[in-house]
């Protein structure tokens, strides 16, 4: 059985005591050294306005594109290899790569789609999620599922959505 198959089967083998018991460790990322809620120490807002002004900040400044292609030099791996391995379609992509003028939000199943294909660890991963303001769950078994292939250096998105798919009952990366 090669290595693959064994992540796999021991998934499998061991399902329940990784869903009660496996710790999704959560790491905080800030977007570019901008506003990252959690981390900024700020006096209380005293209008609607400077709300407004910091969530325009934020929304600006965060873009999840360059630090996908900074994952894409570090890996070697070319923008149309990277989406054709994650499934995601050039429409989407392309989407992505304009998100900081348009406003466009990729879906969490997306990035982490993208993140399997460019065979992120759970930091990274968290990282890019938390760019989009999405994060993995401890109460969703499939981002357990997830996180628990990724820490095994599993990253065939075929698997694991299958395995989801077993599991669940439902799609979870192609939903």
């Amino acid at each position: 059985m090669t290595n693959d198959k064994c992540v796999i089967e021991n998934l499998r083998a061991h399902y329940q005591e990784i869903i009660s018991n496996y710790i999704i460790t959560a790491y905080s990322a800030s977007c570019h050294g901008s506003v990252s809620f959690g981390k900024v120490c700020t006096p209380p807002l005293s209008s609607l306005s400077n709300i407004k002004n910091i969530v325009k900040s934020f929304s600006n400044t965060c873009d999840l594109y360059p630090s996908i292609i900074k994952y894409c030099e570090e890996k070697d791996i070319a923008e149309n290899e990277l989406y054709k391995k994650a499934h995601v379609s050039k429409t989407v992509f392309s989407k992505i790569r304009s998100m900081k003028d348009t406003g466009y939000k990729p879906s969490k199943s997306t990035i982490l789609c993208l993140c399997l294909a460019l065979e992120l660890n759970n930091k990274e991963t968290e990282e890019m999620l938390n760019i989009a303001g999405y994060s993995l769950s401890d109460d969703i078994i499939a981002d357990k599922i997830v996180s628990y292939c990724i820490s095994k250096r599993y990253y065939d998105v075929y698997d694991i959505e299958n395995l989801i798919l077993e599991k669940t009952g439902g799609a979870y990366l192609y939903s």
